[in-house]
């Protein structure tokens, strides 16, 4: 096996590895760095066991503290759902003319209308309702 060789201006040993006249150092890693580095894989282990963090073929581990997004995120639907379901109630009761009398359900009902004019018809009408290739100007 040949020896390493020495740099001779720093002293180093070098790795073997050269590129175009350049030695490669065999200068080890910071101390700090080594040491952020342990503390990432502390961190994600961790992280791992105590979030539902590993996906599995139909599910994932569910993690040490029980923590789901997905049901976070249905339980602030339910409560949305549930603050707006006084507002439908009084939509479905009342007349246009009652409707648009009233600021707070107006105020309801065109951003309700905004809202399913956006997703159902600015793919093809486009968002200000002028048309589009082949679909008709709604203004």
């Amino acid at each position: 096996m040949s020896e390493k060789h020495i740099d001779e201006f720093s002293g180093v040993e070098t790795t073997g590895h050269e590129w175009d006249g350049i030695r490669e150092l065999n200068n080890p890693m910071p101390r700090w760095w080594v040491w952020t580095f342990y503390a990432t894989v502390v961190w994600a282990l961790g992280y791992a066991i105590a979030y539902p963090a590993i996906p599995m073929i139909t599910d994932a581990t569910k993690g040490m503290l029980g923590y789901s997004s997905r049901a976070e995120l249905q339980q602030n639907l339910d409560q949305a759902k549930a603050s707006q379901t006084t507002l439908h109630d009084l939509i479905a009761a009342k007349t246009v003319h009652e409707i648009d009398s009233d600021s707070a359900l107006r105020e309801f009902a065109v951003a309700g209308g905004a809202s399913a004019f956006k997703v159902n018809c600015a793919p093809c009408h486009g968002s200000g309702a002028t048309g589009g290739p082949g679909f008709p100007n709604l203004n």
